[in-house]
């Protein structure tokens, strides 16, 4: 906390004084200032520099015990800034609106055509507002749209065709549009996005050659460890959850939140009585995110390895956002194996490995 009352900084001899104590011959004794008006207080007020042989230091504590009508009170201005007032940027919608197509080339959009059909991926792809990014051949942009429909950012991702997990190799595929924004910037001159319904009309029928990663990244500055990099870094960012924007559709529905972008999508074809949202990663689930969902009932779907840090989580936001109310679905403690647990599944991975059994059993008839 800052001071009102302050010895003055040296500034040459011309702010010392001779000290009302010792009257020392040199200049040793500076007085107290008001911060707020930048003006002596009395002539007495003062410390001596000399502590060893005087030791005089007369506060302004003491000086306003005995002269209280020498006091102004601190202005104060009649409004009050709150730690919660926070600037964060946007995404803007043209952008946006420009991943809205290539869906053919998307393998997420693609996989998600092979297990619910296309009317299926459409609606999914439309619901959600997933897009498709060129950063790498067949990947995915999940928008992170907010209750009011800002765009707040977009993160990037890579999925194997065959069986929709991430891409790891040579590294993890995964990028951010707020750090690459000044690059897709380009997207806004591009013409109004195709349709998803053309891009998925014959998918049923497809045999879903899965796509193999490129990475094709001369347009960008990438370092050993395939960390992208662009300008963008004055970026504000304020992150929410993956599906926000869903919430004001149904005020009174509960709502579901899973780790993985990809796990909520997945869900709410499987169990759509609740709203899904992703929190983005295990450490995603924060108080900051979850405000928005006051008087809301939630049900928690981590992987089958966070169940204890979830658990934690969910009696802390319950204690700081009493108006929701937070529960653990325990599905996946129920008997977990020993390869489950190895590979750290998640509720939509034991319907993704039911329909891949299921294709491979067709395949063999």
């Amino acid at each position: 906390m800052k001071h009102r009352y302050t010895l003055e900084p040296y500034k040459g001899m011309d702010c010392r004084f001779m000290c009302p104590n010792c009257r020392h011959r040199r200049n040793t004794f500076t007085r107290y200032i008001d911060t707020e008006t930048q003006s002596y207080l009395a002539d007495h007020v003062g410390k001596c520099d000399r502590l060893e042989k005087c030791g005089y230091h007369f506060k302004p504590r003491e000086f306003f015990k005995t002269n209280p009508q020498a006091y102004v009170p601190r202005f104060k201005p009649n409004y009050t800034m709150t730690d919660k007032t926070q600037y964060f940027d946007t995404i803007p919608q043209s952008i946006v609106a420009g991943t809205m197509r290539g869906y053919d080339k998307n393998n997420f959009s693609m996989f998600l055509a092979r297990m619910f059909g296309a009317d299926g991926a459409i609606h999914l792809i439309e619901k959600y507002r997933i897009g498709c990014a060129k950063h790498w051949p067949g990947a995915t942009i999940f928008w992170q749209i907010d209750n009011d429909d800002k765009v707040r950012t977009g993160k990037i991702m890579l999925y194997n065709g065959k069986d929709c997990k991430r891409v790891k190799e040579p590294f993890n595929h995964i990028a951010w549009v707020h750090r690459l924004v000044g690059k897709l910037r380009s997207l806004e001159s591009r013409k109004s996005p195709e349709s998803p319904k053309d891009a998925l009309a014959d998918v049923d029928n497809c045999t879903n050659t899965p796509v193999e990663p490129k990475t094709n990244l001369s347009d960008y500055t990438k370092n050993p460890e395939g960390i992208l990099h662009t300008v963008a870094s004055d970026y504000q960012l304020k992150q929410c959850l993956f599906g926000e924007h869903l919430l004001k559709l149904e005020p009174f529905k509960t709502v579901a939140i899973a780790e993985s972008e990809k796990t909520a999508i997945i869900a709410s074809m499987y169990l759509p009585n609740y709203i899904w949202l992703a929190a983005g990663s295990l450490e995603g689930l924060t108080e900051e995110k979850c405000q928005v969902l006051k008087h809301r009932t939630v049900r928690l779907y981590p992987d089958v390895n966070a169940y204890a840090k979830w658990h934690t989580k969910a009696r802390e936001l319950n204690a700081r956002i009493p108006t929701a109310t937070f529960v653990i679905d325990t599905t996946l403690t129920q008997n977990p194996t020993a390869y489950d647990e190895q590979r750290g599944v998640d509720i939509a991975d034991k319907w993704i490995d039911n329909k891949l059994l299921e294709w491979e059993v067709e395949g063999e008839r």
